[in-house]
C-alpha cells in the first residue's frame, strides 16, 4: 500500500503537471483543464458563500471528494494533493534531521482550523481568503508565474550552452524545436509580481526545515476541512494486541498523528500515507469498516473560536474601508467576459489559468497588486503595454473554474468592451512632433478601425506646409484590446492608454443585449 500510495502520488502530480502545460493554444476544451480546481471542496464552499450562489460547476466534483473523505478519511492529502507530494519531496531535499529526531508541535494543530474559521467568516461577509490559503490555487498559481517561467529560462539556457560546445546540433535543435510549443513556450514568460510569489511557495517548502509536512500539519484549510469529515470516517485503522510498543509509528508518522501510547491516534490528522502499515515489525496494525464513535475530537475551545471570528472581522473591515485610488482603479482591465467588479473579487480564486493561457497568446494579463485595492490583490488584469488581448482569443473564460470570466464565443468576445482607448497628445507623435504616425491603426484589429484619422495642414518652422494625419479613436467601436498600446512605437510611456471607460461586464444589461446579437 505504501508503493501504491506513492504511485498514486506521482500520477496525480504528473496529471497536474501535463493539465497545466496543456492549458495553452490551441486549446483542447474537451480535457479538463481545470480538474483539481474544480474538484476542491473548500474552492466550492468559500466561494460559494462569497457570492451567495450554488455553482454547480465547482460543487459537484467537489462534493464527490467530500463523500469519499466520509468513508476513506483525509485521503486526499496523502494519495492525490500534488502540493503534498510537492511538500514530501520538499522535506527530503531541505531537510537534515532524522524523523525521530524532528521536535512535534502538536500544539500548532488548531492553527489551520483557526485559519479554516477565518476565511469561511469573511466569506460570509463577501471577503474571499481562499485565494491565498488554498494549496491547490497557491500551486497552480505558483507553477504559473514562477516555476515555469523559471524552467523555460533555464532550459534555454542549457540549450544555448550545449549548441555552443558544437555537438549534436541536429539533434538538439530537432530536441529544441519539438518542446517549443509544448512543454516549454514560444517565447520567453515575463509577469508581475512572480519574485513575491515564488518567496510564497519557497517559504512553505522550508518550512519543512522546522519538521516535516509542516504546512500540511499546522496551517492548510483544506486539510483542515477534510479534517472535520474525517472524523466520521467508515475505514478505520486500529492496533492488535501484537503491538510490542516499538514506536517505530510513533517516531515515523508523517502527520504526527500517532499517540504517544502508540495506539491511539487522530482521525482528523491521519492522511493513509500507509507509513506505519509499511513500518510495523508485528503486523499489528489493521483496518477495519464501520461506523463508531468518534473518540479523539477537535480541541477547538469557545475562546479560541471567538478569537478567530473576531481576526476574521478585523480582516473584513480592514478590507471593506480600505481606500482605492481612483486614479489607479480607473485602469484596471478585467478579461473580457468577467462578472461585475464586486463579484468578480468574489469569485476569483487567484489560481491565475486565465494568465497562463493568456501567455501563450496576446500575453496581457499580469497578476494585480493594490490597482484594485486589498481585495482585488494578486486578480488579473490587462497591462496593455506588456501585451495585448488576441482579437481571436477566448481562451480565459474557458479556463475560469469559477466562472469569475464567464465563457464567451470568439463572437461574443468580439463584441464585448473591455475599455476604451485614449491619445495622450503630449506623447503621440502625430500630435507631439506634427508627423506621420500610423502604427496603432495599422494593427487596430476591428474591421472599421476603432482608429481613424483627421488630415490638417501644417506649416513647418522652416515655412513648408505639409498634411498630417492626426489619430482619434472611435469610442463606439474600440473595444480596449490594447494592442495599440502594445505596438506604440515610442519607448517608455505609449501614446496612447486604455481605461475602463465603456467596459462591458457579464451582467451588465447592455453587454447582455449586444452577446445576444450573435447567439
Amino acid at each position: 500500500m505504501r508503493f501504491a500510495r506513492r504511485v498514486s502520488q506521482i500520477f496525480f502530480l504528473s496529471l497536474f503537471v501535463f493539465l497545466f502545460i496543456k492549458t495553452t493554444f490551441p486549446f483542447n476544451a474537451s480535457i479538463p483543464h481545470d480538474i483539481f480546481l474544480r474538484s476542491d471542496p473548500l474552492v466550492a464552499l468559500v466561494t460559494m458563500l462569497t457570492t451567495r450562489q450554488f455553482i454547480f460547476r465547482i460543487f459537484a466534483a467537489g462534493f464527490l471528494l467530500v463523500i469519499l473523505s466520509l468513508i476513506l478519511g483525509r485521503f486526499f492529502c496523502g494519495w492525490v494533493c500534488p502540493m503534498g507530494t510537492i511538500i514530501d519531496a520538499g522535506d527530503r531535499l531541505f531537510s537534515r534531521e532524522r524523523a525521530e529526531t524532528r521536535p512535534s508541535y502538536r500544539k500548532h494543530r488548531l492553527w489551520k482550523y483557526s485559519l479554516l474559521v477565518i476565511v469561511l467568516i469573511a466569506a460570509l461577509f463577501s471577503v474571499q481568503l481562499i485565494w491565498f490559503l488554498d494549496p491547490l490555487s497557491l500551486l497552480t498559481r505558483s507553477f504559473t508565474i514562477s516555476l515555469y517561467p523559471l524552467l523555460a529560462i533555464f532550459a534555454e539556457a542549457i540549450f544555448n550552452l550545449l549548441l555552443k560546445l558544437g555537438a549534436f546540433e541536429d539533434a538538439l535543435f530537432s530536441l529544441y524545436g519539438a518542446m517549443r510549443g509544448t512543454i516549454l513556450p514560444l517565447a520567453p514568460l515575463l509577469f508581475s509580481r512572480s519574485i513575491l510569489i515564488l518567496i510564497v511557495f519557497a517559504g512553505i517548502l522550508l518550512l519543512g526545515r522546522v519538521t516535516r509536512r509542516y504546512w500540511c500539519r499546522y496551517l492548510c484549510p483544506l486539510g483542515a476541512l477534510y479534517g472535520v469529515f474525517s472524523a466520521f470516517r467508515f475505514v478505520r485503522r486500529r492496533t492488535t494486541d501484537d503491538c510490542i510498543d516499538c514506536g517505530r509509528c510513533y517516531k515515523e508518522c508523517k502527520m504526527d498523528a500517532i499517540a504517544s501510547d502508540f495506539r491511539s491516534y487522530s482521525h482528523h490528522e491521519c492522511i493513509e500515507c500507509m507509513t506505519c502499515v509499511h513500518i510495523c515489525p508485528t503486523n499489528a496494525l489493521k483496518y477495519t469498516t464501520g461506523i463508531k464513535p468518534r473518540g479523539d475530537g477537535i480541541d477547538f475551545s469557545r475562546r479560541r473560536f471567538v478569537f478567530s471570528g473576531a481576526t476574521a472581522l478585523l480582516a473584513v473591515g480592514a478590507t471593506k474601508t480600505a481606500l482605492v485610488d481612483k486614479s489607479s482603479s480607473g485602469a484596471v482591465i478585467r478579461p473580457p467576459g468577467s462578472v461585475s467588479e464586486d463579484e468578480f473579487l468574489d469569485r476569483c480564486i487567484r489560481c491565475h489559468q486565465c494568465i497562463k493561457v493568456c501567455s501563450t497568446m496576446g500575453r496581457y494579463l499580469q497578476p494585480a497588486w493594490l490597482e484594485s485595492g486589498w481585495e482585488g490583490i494578486w486578480t488579473p488584469l490587462g497591462n496593455a503595454r506588456h501585451g495585448y488581448c488576441e482579437y481571436d482569443c477566448n481562451l480565459c473564460g474557458m479556463v475560469c473554474p469559477t466562472d469569475a470570466i464567464h465563457e464567451l464565443t470568439v463572437s461574443e468576445k468580439q463584441a464585448t468592451p473591455m475599455g476604451t482607448a485614449y491619445f495622450d497628445k503630449s506623447r503621440c507623435i502625430p500630435w507631439y512632433k506634427n508627423e506621420d504616425c500610423l502604427v496603432c491603426e495599422e494593427h487596430c484589429p476591428i474591421s472599421d478601425k476603432a482608429i481613424k484619422f483627421e488630415v490638417r495642414r501644417v506649416t513647418k518652422p522652416d515655412g513648408r506646409e505639409h498634411d498630417v494625419k492626426y489619430p482619434y479613436v472611435d469610442e463606439d467601436l474600440c473595444i480596449g484590446c490594447g494592442i495599440c498600446v502594445t505596438k506604440c512605437p515610442l519607448e517608455a510611456k505609449a501614446g496612447i492608454f486604455v481605461n475602463s471607460t465603456g467596459q462591458k461586464r457579464w451582467a451588465d444589461e447592455d453587454a447582455v443585449d449586444a452577446l445576444d446579437f450573435y447567439r
